[in-house]
Parts: structure tokens; C-alpha cells; sequence
């Protein structure tokens, strides 16, 4: 059930990270491992989501680490690939999200993260605040920081 629910969410934070499909399943089948292996220190009094989405993230940064290698940065999510627009329209598109993540990617891994979770999957400031154990204000602006610096690579882009 837990699988289930929640497989789609750690794959796509995977995805995002490191765009690149093989290493998100891995990533996907890992952290279920890791949280299978640890659900007795899981506190009932917390939501599970966030522990969930913290030992996602915790692992995504830490495999990162590990690694040292780049992402591998064209790799295109199954979703662009199921539209209904012309073939110019998903073009465009899936040059700007290459484009996008190629630029992301480039980004330090702590700022990548704030903006997967924020702009991408939409949580709130308070629920990344919560499931990264930071102050709210520290929060946001870390997240205000990495909107500048992609902002910049875009604009430095156009120069």
C-alpha cells in the first residue's frame, strides 16, 4: 500500500534530481528499502509523507555525494512524451525542459532539491521547512537564492 501510494512521488523527486530514469528507479527501489528497514523510527505523532520525502531527499543528496558525477542531462520524463499538441508544440517544449533541467542540474544539489520540492512538486514552504528540519525563514531564502542563480544562467544564456 505503502508502495503504491507514494512510488510515484519518490520517483518523480529522483527524476527531477538527476534526470535521468534508470537512477531514479534505483533510487525509487532504495529509499523503500531504507524505509522498510527503518519504519520503527518513524514517530506517529509526524506525517509520514515528510518523513517519507526526507529520506528521499536525504538519499538523493547523499547518492549525489557518493557519485560525483553529473547528471545525465537529456533525459526526457514519459509525461512530455503523451501530449496532445503538434509536433513543433512538444518540440518547443521539450527543448525548454531540457534546457531548464540542464540548467538545474548545474545548480548545488541543497538548492536543486528546495527547488524540486517548492516549484515542482509543490510543497509548501512549512512542509519543506518541517521535512528538512531547517528554520522556515532559512527556508525560503535559500529557495529565493536558487531562483536567482537559475534565473542568472538563464540570462547569461541570452548574452
Amino acid at each position: 500500500m505503502i508502495v503504491d501510494r507514494y512510488a510515484k512521488t519518490i520517483y518523480n523527486l529522483a527524476l527531477n534530481f538527476f534526470n535521468n530514469r534508470e537512477d531514479a528507479e534505483d533510487i525509487t527501489q532504495d529509499v523503500f528499502l531504507k524505509v522498510y528497514n527503518n519504519i520503527d523510527k518513524f514517530r506517529e505523532d509526524k506525517s509520514f509523507n515528510s518523513w517519507l520525502v526526507k529520506i528521499s531527499t536525504n538519499y538523493c543528496i547523499d547518492h549525489w555525494r557518493k557519485s560525483k558525477r553529473s547528471a545525465k542531462r537529456i533525459e526526457l520524463s514519459d509525461d512530455l512524451m503523451k501530449t496532445d499538441h503538434t509536433p513543433e508544440d512538444r518540440a518547443v517544449k521539450d527543448y525548454d525542459v531540457i534546457n531548464l533541467r540542464n540548467k538545474m542540474s548545474d545548480l548545488d544539489p541543497d538548492l536543486r532539491l528546495l527547488l524540486i520540492m517548492r516549484d515542482i512538486q509543490d510543497h509548501s514552504y512549512q512542509e519543506i521547512a518541517e521535512t528538512l528540519n531547517l528554520p522556515l525563514g532559512t527556508i525560503k531564502s535559500r529557495i529565493n537564492r536558487a531562483r536567482i542563480k537559475l534565473a542568472k544562467k538563464f540570462m547569461d544564456e541570452e548574452h
